[in-house]
C-alpha cells in the first residue's frame, strides 16, 4: 500500500487546474483533435525524477553501440535500403521535441496557468529559443558527427519557426549545418504533413539512414494514428528493429498514444474514454 500523501491547497488547485484544461500536443505532434491534459505527475516525474535521466542516458548509450556497429555493417539501415545504399553516406534521422530536446518548460506553464494549448502560445515558447537538451543528446550527436554521419532533424513543428528552432539547437550544442538542410519542419514542402514518411523517404534518396529515434510511433511508422490494438500490432511487427535500429524516448505528456485512446474526443469525453481503457482488479 501506498502511503497517504498530503495535499496542500497549493498542489490541490494544480490538480484542479490539469484536470480541468484540455491540451493539444507542442508542435503538432499529434492529430489537432487530441485532447487531455498532461498529468502533474508525469510532468513533474520528466522534469525531476532520476529515473527519467536514467532511461534517456540508457537510451542515446546503446544508440551509440549500435550507430558504432551499423557505421561498419554496410548492410544495416534502419529503413530497410537494399544494397545500394551500402556506397550513400551515413544519416541518422532524429525527432526534436521531447528526444533530443525538453519542451516540458512549456507544458509547466500550461498547468500553472490552467491555460489550454494554444498555437500562438507554442509558437512564443518556439520563438524564445529555450528547449534544452535531453541528457545524453548532445554527447550521441557528437559521436555522430565523430563517425561521418549526418544528423536529419525530422520535426512536426511549424516552418514557421524554423529560424528560431536552428538557433536554438546551435544554442545547446546541436549540429545544424548549412548544408544539406538537416531542419525538415512540417509545411517545409506541400508533401510534408504531420506524418513523417514522406520527410523520410526524401533523407533515403540521398543517404544510408542508420537509426531512427524519437519519441511517437510516428517517428517510425506510418499508420500511428489509429487505435491502440493497430499500435500494437504496428510494434510487433517490427519488433526486430527497438533497441537496435529504433529508438524511443520516453513521453507521457502527449503523443498520438493519446488520441488513440480518446479519439480525438474533447474533455470531458476524452477522460471518459481514458478511464475506460484503465485496466484494474
Amino acid at each position: 500500500m501506498r502511503p497517504a500523501r498530503l495535499v496542500t491547497p497549493a498542489v490541490l488547485l494544480l490538480i484542479l487546474l490539469t484536470a480541468c484544461r484540455s491540451a493539444a500536443p507542442p508542435g503538432g505532434a499529434a492529430s489537432t483533435g487530441a485532447a487531455g491534459a498532461p498529468t502533474l505527475d508525469a510532468l513533474v516525474w520528466l522534469q525531476t525524477s532520476a529515473e527519467a535521466r536514467a532511461l534517456a542516458l540508457a537510451t542515446f548509450a546503446a544508440a551509440t553501440r549500435e550507430l558504432e556497429a551499423a557505421v561498419a555493417d554496410p548492410s544495416r539501415s534502419a529503413l530497410g535500403q537494399g544494397e545500394e545504399a551500402a556506397v550513400l553516406p551515413l544519416a541518422v534521422i532524429a525527432d526534436l521535441d521531447e528526444t533530443l530536446i525538453d519542451n516540458s518548460a512549456f507544458e509547466g506553464r500550461m498547468v500553472l496557468t490552467g491555460g489550454s494549448f494554444d498555437r500562438a502560445v507554442w509558437a512564443e515558447w518556439v520563438e524564445r529559443e529555450e528547449a534544452e537538451l535531453i541528457p545524453g543528446a548532445v554527447e550521441f550527436a557528437r559521436r555522430a558527427s565523430e563517425l561521418g554521419v549526418t544528423l536529419f532533424y525530422i520535426s512536426n513543428r511549424d516552418a514557421e519557426g524554423k529560424a528560431a528552432t536552428r538557433r536554438n539547437l546551435e544554442r545547446i550544442g546541436l549540429p545544424v549545418p548549412d548544408s544539406p538542410d538537416t531542419l525538415l519542419l512540417r509545411g517545409g514542402r506541400p508533401d510534408w504533413t504531420s506524418d513523417k514518411t514522406s520527410r523520410r523517404a526524401e533523407v533515403a534518396r540521398a543517404y544510408r539512414v542508420l537509426l531512427l529515434l524519437g519519441d511517437d510511433l510516428n517517428d517510425f511508422v506510418a499508420g500511428a494514428r489509429t487505435g491502440t490494438a493497430e499500435r500494437r500490432a504496428l510494434v510487433e511487427a517490427h519488433d526486430a528493429r527497438w533497441g537496435r535500429d529504433w529508438f524511443v524516448l520516453p513521453n507521457p505528456l502527449y503523443g498520438s498514444w493519446e488520441s488513440a485512446v480518446t479519439g480525438g474526443e474533447a474533455e470531458p469525453e476524452a477522460t471518459r474514454r481514458k478511464l475506460g481503457a484503465i485496466r484494474a482488479f
